[in-house]
C-alpha cells in the first residue's frame, strides 16, 4: 500500500453534524493562501451515471414515513444501490485523480455508508474491509464531526421549509434520538486510527474547527504512504465515548 493520500481535507459526519460548514470555512482559508481549491460534496466524480445511482440509491427512502429505523428492506435496498456508486465513484476518480496543484475538500465520501452497512445490513457483506483496504483512497487530512442530539435538534430546526435535502435526510430527521447510537458506533470504527481526527461540533466553533483542521493540513507530513482503514468493528452496539478529554476528540 505505497499510494500518496490524496492532496485534501475529506470532512465525514452523520446529519446535523456540521460538515457542510467546516467544508465551505475549509475551503475559504485554503484558497486565501492562493491554493487551487476544488470543493466537492457527496461524490468524488462528476460523472453523471455516478450521480444517477445516488439519486435513485436517495429515492428508496421516498414514502417511509412509517419505517421504523432499523426496518431491514429499506435499508437493504438503500445500501445495494449506495454502495454500487461508491464503487463506481471511487474506480472512476482512480483513473483521474485531482487535477494538477489542486486541493481536493471533500463534504462528505465513504464513512457514512460503510457504517450503514456495517449497522444495518452487516450480513450482506456491501463495501468489504478488503475493497475500503485496497480501493478507498485516504486523504491528507481526514475529519469526523460528531455533536450531541440536541445541537442535531438545534440545528434540524434552523432549515427553512421542511428542512429536508433529499429522502435520507428527512428519514434521519425523524429518527435523531436513534442517529445518536449510530454515530457513536461510526466514532468507535474510527476514533484510535491515527489517519482520523475526530471534532466534537458541539464544543468547538467553526473557527475553532477550521483553526484546527488547517494546522492539521499544515503540518503534515511531505510525503507518507496511503494505509489501509482499520478493521472493521462487529455490527453491534459499542461502548460509550472513551475517555479523552480535549474539546476535539471523542468524550
Amino acid at each position: 500500500m505505497d499510494r500518496p493520500p490524496v492532496p485534501g481535507i475529506l470532512i465525514e459526519g452523520h446529519e446535523y453534524s456540521g460538515k457542510s460548514t467546516l467544508a465551505q470555512r475549509v475551503a475559504d482559508g485554503l484558497r486565501l493562501r492562493g491554493l487551487a481549491v476544488r470543493a466537492s460534496h457527496g461524490t468524488l466524480t462528476r460523472d453523471p451515471l455516478v450521480r444517477s445511482l445516488l439519486d435513485e440509491a436517495l429515492t428508496v427512502f421516498e414514502g417511509t414515513e412509517h419505517h421504523e429505523f432499523r426496518h431491514p428492506e429499506t435499508w437493504r435496498r438503500f445500501n445495494s444501490r449506495r454502495s454500487a456508486q461508491l464503487i463506481l465513484d471511487t474506480e472512476l476518480f482512480g483513473e483521474l485523480g485531482p487535477g494538477p496543484g489542486e486541493i481536493l475538500v471533500q463534504d462528505r465520501y465513504w464513512l457514512p455508508q460503510y457504517a450503514f452497512n456495517q449497522y444495518f445490513t452487516p450480513a450482506e457483506g456491501y463495501l468489504s474491509e478488503a475493497w475500503t483496504a485496497s480501493r478507498v483512497p485516504r486523504f491528507t487530512v481526514q475529519v469526523y464531526l460528531t455533536c450531541d442530539t440536541a445541537t442535531r435538534r438545534r440545528r434540524a430546526a434552523t432549515r427553512d421549509g421542511d428542512g429536508a435535502k433529499h429522502p435520507l435526510n428527512a428519514f434521519l430527521r425523524r429518527h435523531l434520538d436513534e442517529v445518536a447510537g449510530l454515530d457513536r458506533f461510526t466514532t468507535g470504527l474510527i476514533q484510535d486510527s491515527p489517519h482520523w481526527l475526530v471534532l466534537r461540533s458541539d464544543r468547538l466553533s467553526p473557527e475553532e474547527m477550521t483553526d484546527v483542521v488547517l494546522k492539521r493540513f499544515d503540518t503534515r507530513p511531505a510525503s507518507r504512504p496511503a494505509e489501509p482503514v482499520p478493521a472493521s468493528r462487529p455490527a453491534e452496539p459499542v461502548p460509550a465515548f472513551g475517555a479523552r478529554a480535549d474539546r476535539w476528540s471523542t468524550e
